[in-house]
């Protein structure tokens, strides 16, 4: 995009960021609603940015701990480890490290399947060839003939993102229960470390595109988390500034139409029409400009979302190519939710960060803390919401941020939403119980010694479903299934070179994450 020509950024919320965003008012510190971390140091738009800013930073190990709950211990019946006397060494319960939760067989076993995808519904031909590969395969799905497609079937494909081939394709929990035969334990695993990380469960993950994320992440695995009392929504601030962002105006429809230029007196008389693209709001605003860049979320432009509460599209017109259309349709967005629960002090060592929590309620929760607001800051913030609870209380001094995707979220918003005191009240419930099991208990591996160590200390709580937000309707988009090739399209530009889409949804290599809808937004400027 030429840089002197003027830009307008339309902003359908009342705030800038998107799915950046704070809650000012309840603690001491913001609390992070949205994205809270940068996803890997290397190859990453982020943190190029951080460090131009002249930003610290640091990096954090992910997982750092993982959690067995006491719905079942690692190790007991199903294809597991008996938990008798003389095996008590090779189950897990509790709170562990993360090395020696994953030197246990059941966590291994989840890393590996995840990491080398074996027995997927596809071959792909350019990789696998010949009878050695064949014996590879049967080494790790139990028999030649199921490697070579006959039970369960295998197709031969040059290309896994060709939409040609998009219904080979299965989702995650289908191929970990039915094609490796993981037992429930290693499901169990890969749904709270991976699927509710990649922002869905595993029922909804698609495979064709988890094999294609894997290849393409070139990121590195550790989190990045900014220092002296920074977060995501100041560095959203340093890209605002300076910009004409409209906010409060809600895209409804995006246009192209064909202007007849002017001509001067003696000009050639050929019919030099000159193309334009009309943006409409509501109240009848519209804004005219040479080329668009759509970044709204993928729910926007759908035809249906499944979200109730969802009140915001965009249409186009004329309608994109039908390819962008299938595409549009094909990417799926779950939801997610963040419950922060609040103490008046610390009940957890002070070296634990991260928690992932295997066979519980809530997937995975964190305790960071950031420096206290600073007034200056507040009243400049335009990424932020309010507190509905009044002023900030200040016997909290601790946070525990509860993080879920997927059909857990979902269930969780609809409880909230159909019952807002008492839904809320009870998920609440259900996050404190967790903590106790944690936490509580005799003082070993973290617990404290106490019965009930989060419910004696608790004060307050805040949960904050991202399906209840109507310009959004939900998390970011997942690994998804039948929906092979469908990112590339989103790339390709409309209206003779006119109209790009960017965002998450757009990007084929880190497609949950934040630099990933910054580098297509990046890209797609570029090009316009």
């Amino acid at each position: 995009m030429n840089a002197r020509l003027p830009v307008i950024v339309l902003e359908a919320g009342s705030r800038v960021g998107g799915r950046v965003a704070q809650l000012h008012g309840f603690a001491p510190w913001p609390l992070q609603l949205g994205a809270e971390f940068v996803h890997g140091g290397e190859n990453n738009v982020l943190v190029r940015l951080i460090e131009r800013l002249g930003w610290s930073y640091r990096t954090l190990e992910w997982p750092d701990r993982y959690y067995f709950g006491t719905r079942g211990e690692l190790g007991d019946g199903d294809g597991g480890y008996d938990t008798d006397a003389d095996d008590a060494e090779k189950s897990l319960r509790g709170i562990v490290d993360a090395e020696t939760a994953e030197a246990h067989p059941d966590v291994a076993e989840a890393h590996r399947l995840l990491a080398n995808l074996p027995n997927t519904p596809w071959v792909e031909t350019s990789r696998r060839r010949g009878d050695d590969d064949l014996r590879d395969d049967a080494t790790e799905s139990g028999s030649v003939e199921e490697a070579c497609g006959t039970t369960p079937t295998r197709v031969a494909i040059d290309d896994i993102e060709s939409s040609a081939t998009k219904e080979v394709d299965c989702t995650a929990l289908e191929w970990l229960v039915d094609r490796v035969k993981a037992s429930r334990r290693v499901v169990e695993i890969a749904e709270s470390v991976y699927a509710n990380d990649f922002g869905c469960s595993l029922s909804t993950m698609g495979m064709r595109e988890t094999a294609v994320e894997q290849r393409e992440w070139c990121h590195g695995e550790e989190y990045i988390l900014l220092d002296e009392g920074r977060h995501l929504g100041d560095l959203v601030q340093e890209v605002a500034r300076g910009l004409d962002i409209r906010l409060n105006v809600a895209a409804s429809a995006v246009e192209w139409r064909k202007k007849k230029a002017s001509r001067k007196e003696g000009e050639k008389e050929e019919n030099n029409d000159d193309k334009c693209v009309v943006v409409r709001a509501a109240g009848g605003r519209s804004f005219r400009a040479s080329a668009c860049v759509v970044a709204s979320p993928i729910s926007a432009l759908k035809e249906m979302h499944w979200c109730p509460t969802f009140r915001t599209s965009v249409t186009f017109d004329p309608r994109v190519s039908q390819a962008k259309r299938d595409a549009i349709e094909s990417i799926q967005m779950s939801d997610a939710v963040k419950i922060c629960l609040a103490f008046r002090e610390k009940f957890w060592p002070a070296d634990v960060w991260n928690v992932v929590c295997c066979d519980a309620f809530l997937p995975e929760c964190w305790m960071l803390e950031y420096a206290p607001s600073r007034k200056s800051r507040d009243e400049n913030d335009r990424a932020t919401f309010s507190s509905p609870r009044g002023d900030v209380r200040a016997d909290i001094k601790a946070i525990v941020t509860f993080f879920a995707c997927g059909e857990t979220a979902k269930t969780i918003a609809r409880r909230i939403r159909e019952d807002p005191e008492r839904g809320e009240a009870g998920v609440v419930d259900q996050a404190l119980a967790q903590l106790d099991a944690m936490f509580g208990g005799e003082k070993e591996n973290g617990a404290t010694g106490e019965a009930a160590p989060a419910t004696t200390r608790f004060v307050a709580a805040e949960a904050f479903p991202w399906s209840g937000v109507d310009t959004v309707g939900g998390a970011y988009t997942h690994p998804s299934v039948y929906a092979a090739g469908a990112r590339r399209e989103l790339q390709k530009p409309e209206y003779d070179g006119a109209l790009f889409l960017a965002g998450e949804a757009a990007n084929v290599k880190c497609n949950p994450c934040m630099q990933g809808a910054v580098t297509t937004g990046l890209e797609a400027a570029a090009a316009a």
